[in-house]
């Protein structure tokens, strides 16, 4: 029986440890070729399939009168979307969004509570109303 000595066997493992590699190199590419050849073939079929699997979300939101002077902060699900008082009544802030299900949180920067949570549908024009101390809503989709 011959024996391997050590630089034999680090020649063996490194030209299996080649070969293994070469070996998934291959099989990977032909899954992709197989998975990315039916949108090759048909590309109308892929667009159809790629609007279905990203839903878009559109919103703006608008501020009235009443936040001049006030100072809010605004998160879209757990995104900070704006903080600052607003510049004026023309001030926009729109998002995009994939999620199913959205909502937008009215946090008061000065005293950190939650002054409104409104739920969104899929799209819209958001105007918030400040009167009083609460902030009132009015989505037009």
């Amino acid at each position: 029986m011959r024996r391997i000595r050590g630089r034999d066997a680090n020649m063996r493992f490194l030209f299996g440890s080649v070969f293994f590699f070469f070996i998934i190199i291959v099989v990977i590419g032909l899954f992709s070729y197989f998975a990315l050849e039916q949108y090759m073939s048909n590309p109308e079929a892929a667009k159809k399939a790629a609007v279905v699997a990203k839903p878009h979300y559109d919103y703006s939101v608008r501020f009235d009168k009443g936040f001049e002077g006030q100072s809010f902060v605004l998160y879209l699900n757990d995104s900070l979307l704006y903080a600052g008082s607003p510049v004026d009544v023309d001030t926009v802030i729109r998002a995009n969004r994939l999620a199913a299900e959205n909502s937008l949180l009215v946090v008061d920067k000065n005293s950190d509570i939650i002054v409104s949570i409104i739920e969104l549908g899929k799209r819209g024009d958001v105007l918030l109303k400040y009167n009083n101390g609460a902030v009132s809503s009015h989505i037009k989709e």
